[in-house]
């Protein structure tokens, strides 16, 4: 029984090894957009937040290198789709994606909300559709814009596009929109860096079919060990109280 147990342990061993070797092998590009406070570009242009650490720390769990490259959300969304050995975050788990990616785990909470000027009491929301009264933002191949768009919002008519929901936040305060969809943490977190008010904007309306958690996602032809890995360093970095230590930092910075 003891020569047996050593005997497994031995394999196990080898196995990690195997698969550790295998994820050193890889060039993996790493691809994300501009959403604060999940993953921005700091003074230094270095990509950094929750996110990203969450992120990173897998990627060294997994002994793998690689430059994480900031792009507007339909390019870096456009590169996992379509291109080998990418990894994508922060993104949303639909129906739609499902077959497209290869999912390797959460790593952010999303809680999104259709929000307004507090000062235009005029809008009052009880159900998505009621929204096509007003103007409200969008970002292309964003899970937002296509949850709009799947209840008949048109471009021009109900919508209007831009780069990121930073530039929507921006249109917001403006007055050139009158509503926008945001998840509630970066929403907050959006305002305070942008010098409003957060007593200025108000929830319209919560969405709860686009309300859970973020992913981190390879793209469909990735090696299926190289998902193994990362699912597996996921998982350690999450039960190593690591993941927790990173999410209640960002909470706490966000709600002071």
């Amino acid at each position: 029984m003891y020569v047996c147990n050593n005997v497994h342990k031995l394999l196990l061993i080898v196995v990690v090894l195997f698969l550790n070797t295998l994820a050193y092998g890889y060039a993996l590009d790493v691809v994300t957009e501009d959403f604060p406070p999940f993953q921005y570009l700091d003074k230094n242009k270095k990509v950094q937040g929750m996110a990203t650490e969450v992120v990173r720390l897998v990627l060294k769990e997994a002994g793998i290198k690689a430059e994480i490259r900031m792009y507007p959300w339909a390019r870096a969304y456009k590169r996992a789709l379509q291109e080998t050995n990418v990894l994508i975050y922060s993104i949303a788990r639909t129906r739609e994606r499902e077959h497209h990616f290869k999912w390797i785990g959460t790593i952010t909470p999303y809680s999104v909300y259709l929000w307004k000027l507090k000062k235009r009491k005029d809008i009052q929301i009880h159900k998505i559709e009621q929204a096509k009264q007003y103007l409200t933002g969008g970002v292309p191949k964003d899970v937002k814009l296509d949850y709009l768009l799947g209840y008949g919002f048109e471009v021009g008519d109900h919508l209007i596009l831009s780069k990121s929901d930073v530039q929507n936040l921006i249109m917001l305060a403006n007055e050139r929109i009158h509503l926008t969809p945001f998840d509630e943490i970066a929403f907050s977190y959006s305002v305070k860096q942008l010098g409003y008010d957060i007593a200025d904007f108000e929830r319209a309306l919560y969405i709860e079919e686009l309300s859970s958690e973020l992913y981190m996602a390879m793209s469909i032809l990735t090696p299926e060990d190289l998902v193994y890995t990362l699912r597996k360093a996921l998982e350690k970095v999450k039960g190593s109280g690591q993941y927790d230590n990173i999410r209640q930092k960002y909470l706490n910075n966000t709600t002071d």
